[in-house]
């Protein structure tokens, strides 16, 4: 007796649906180890620390501002801009670029409350930015708050509340020089007049006053 067994031949659109399949999980398999491999090159640089710290308040002006960054850092484009308390820049040397470094030269006068604005340009072309507030001084803070900026007008009116301080302290001070000298013709007069009642009473009780 024999057997005979029929073996089916796959489905030809069967197996092209498999490859495509096995195709397609390849394929993103692929991307996401590609994308594992490189993503660390894709990472913008950042900033690690910086002098001042942030929110630091030093007894005396530091001499530069410093900042540290992740990578190495593209020196067009880089810029580092300090304001005070009014949000007017100070003046403060060109960035110098070395490497991950970024420093800028300060004034040797400060005092008070500031912010440092910088901006760089990362080792992959990105543009990064920030800011950082510092304190000089024994009244600083070290937390930069903006106030109202200086004009002329207010200029003017704080001379001109100055100068009427010191007219009103003047005029006080006058009137009361001229109460004290009319106090002392007063008590001068008293004396002159009390000796004089001295001296005709004397007279009078004298031997053959009349």
């Amino acid at each position: 007796m024999t057997i005979t067994t029929d073996t089916a031949e796959p489905n030809p659109r069967a197996r092209r649906r498999r490859r495509t399949r096995s195709l397609a999980v390849g394929t993103l398999a692929g991307a996401l180890l590609s994308l594992a491999a490189t993503s660390p090159a894709f990472a913008h640089d950042e900033l690690i620390s910086s002098s001042p710290e942030g929110g630091q308040v030093l007894a005396t002006s530091p001499a530069d501002v410093v900042l540290d960054f992740s990578n190495d850092i593209i020196e067009a484009g880089t810029a580092v801009i300090v304001v005070d308390h009014h949000g007017e820049e100070i003046a403060v040397g060109e960035p110098v670029v070395t490497g991950p470094t970024v420093t800028a030269s300060l004034p040797a006068d400060l005092e008070g409350d500031y912010q440092v604005r910088w901006r760089a340009v990362s080792s992959d072309g990105h543009p990064i930015e920030g800011t950082i507030d510092f304190g000089v001084g024994a009244e600083a803070t070290g937390a930069w708050e903006e106030q109202p900026p200086h004009t002329d007008e207010a200029d003017e009116a704080d001379e001109a509340d100055e100068a009427d301080e010191a007219t009103d302290a003047s005029t006080d001070t006058g009137a009361a020089d001229g109460w004290v000298i009319a106090g002392a013709v007063v008590l001068l007069l008293a004396l002159i007049a009390t000796i004089v009642g001295v001296i005709v009473r004397a007279r009078r009780k004298a031997p053959g006053a009349e």
